[in-house]
């Protein structure tokens, strides 16, 4: 199923050799799982959106396999997170625009409709991450804009810019991986077949 509205979507992602610092797997690198969770995450928002999904990075490897999954992809200007963000809003064309993490190996289409329907409801909004101190999704209805703020505690940060918080029982959304307990947690609900495949080669 797809969206009735039409949105922009962000999605940021670094892989290479300082990807995923704190997310240790036996017998598979960080940059292969990371870039695994990134095109599984593409590749549901891709499935459940009619607009333009946009990832930002500089990696040519993630460039090339986000594409094979139909996203469109923008050259990282190279100066950290939030640089990367406002590029990719900027290329967005006008109307309802969304920042999705990229490190959401057990996103479900479905889920991603469902937190965009909830979030619209609100000229900004954000859905915070699994433990509620970080943010997976934040969201601007057409006419307004995101103001991102990601980085340690950025709901509070986001809450502070004039999102609204969307708590919503959705957890192949809100589980986001940085570290082993957040890959089990995402192993639980069923990540997605990239991410299978990485963790598979590892055993």
């Amino acid at each position: 199923m797809r969206q009735t509205g039409t949105w922009g979507v962000v999605i940021p992602v670094k892989c290479g050799a300082y990807a995923k610092s704190r997310l240790s797997v036996p017998r598979v690198s960080r940059a292969t799982l990371a870039l695994a969770m990134a095109v599984d995450t593409v590749a549901a928002a891709r499935a459940a959106l009619t607009g333009p999904v946009l990832v930002v990075t500089s990696d040519r490897r993630v460039a090339q396999d986000v594409r094979s999954v139909g996203a469109c992809v923008l050259a990282d200007p190279g100066r950290g997170l939030a640089e990367a963000v406002a590029a990719g809003l900027d290329a967005l064309p006008a109307g309802a625009r969304a920042v999705l993490l990229g490190d959401l190996p057990a996103l479900r289409p479905a889920d991603l409709l469902a937190a965009l329907a909830a979030c619209a409801h609100h000229e900004r909004a954000f859905v915070p991450d699994r433990p509620g101190t970080g943010t997976v999704l934040l969201t601007a209805r057409a006419g307004s804009a995101p103001v991102p703020r990601f980085g340690e505690g950025s709901a509070a940060a986001h809450d502070a810019a004039g999102h609204t918080r969307v708590d919503l029982d959705l957890p192949s959304l809100r589980t986001d991986v940085d570290d082993v307990a957040d890959l089990a947690a995402a192993q639980i609900l069923g990540v997605g077949p990239r991410t299978r495949e990485a963790l598979a080669a590892a055993r």
